[in-house]
């Protein structure tokens, strides 16, 4: 059992790859792999609880795998959970449609080398200059309107708000699993303290209101840290 749990980490660790498949078929197969990769690790500390050989060469596996099931595996459940927030679904892509066979006769082809051929009318030029028109000028755009072209402000997003997301949760989610793994469990207090620390300047903007930071800020670390804490769990079943 402690092989098929090893196994089984292993698989989570890796299973966010299953993306790089899923994507001739789904749009966006987040919430596919984040289900499988969920699956994997509740089979992984199903096996774990019922392993008996913890020493050796597979104690230092499972913390190996542990931090990095961690690490891997919380992105895809953390954007899943967001995209289930806002009730979004796996869309499959449309099927691409047969070409036409080469060579077949097209409607101009139908018709015949006999078919008389249409002649359009030109209309006559004029011989004498027509007065220049005044060209219009572009009405003047209001202060506070946003606008994509030009180089006036677009509207502020998520992404420009709560910069480098994924890598900073990668490193949230490791930190917190390894210190769990030994044994030192003031380690998540201080990473989630040093996390806070440098959101805030970015939370406390006016633009963070609109694109409902604050809120995305608690659930994402909330889940992460629930992703971490779970991996080394089942990690710690094969160490004990």
């Amino acid at each position: 059992m402690t092989v098929l749990a090893l196994a089984l980490l292993l698989m989570t660790a890796i299973a966010p790859l299953l993306a790089v498949l899923l994507r001739r078929r789904y749009t966006d197969p987040t919430v596919i792999v984040a289900g499988s990769t969920v699956a994997l690790l509740a089979l992984a500390a199903l096996a774990a609880a019922f392993a008996d050989d913890h020493g050796g060469w597979r104690r230092a596996a499972a913390l190996v795998l542990g931090v990095v099931a961690a690490t891997t595996g919380g992105s895809d459940v953390v954007r899943a959970t967001f995209r289930l927030i806002r009730g979004e679904r796996p869309v499959r892509r449309p099927r691409a449609r047969p070409a036409d066979a080469e060579g077949a006769p097209g409607p101009a082809d139908a018709r015949g080398a006999d078919a008389p051929t249409q002649r359009l009318a030109v209309p006559p030029t004029d011989t004498e200059p027509r007065p220049a028109t005044p060209q219009s000028t572009p009405p003047p755009v209001a202060e506070g309107h946003a606008a994509a072209e030009g180089g006036l402000r677009s509207e502020p997003s998520l992404e420009t708000v709560l910069r480098g997301g994924a890598w900073i949760g990668y490193l949230e989610r490791a930190a917190i699993s390894a210190a769990l793994l030994a044994g030192w469990p003031e380690g998540m207090a201080l990473a989630l303290a040093v996390k806070g620390v440098g959101r805030y300047p970015e939370l406390k903007d006016p633009s963070a209101n609109a694109t409902h930071a604050p809120e995305a800020f608690i659930i994402g670390t909330l889940v992460s840290v629930l992703w971490a804490a779970a991996a080394a769990g089942t990690a710690n079943l094969l160490t004990r």
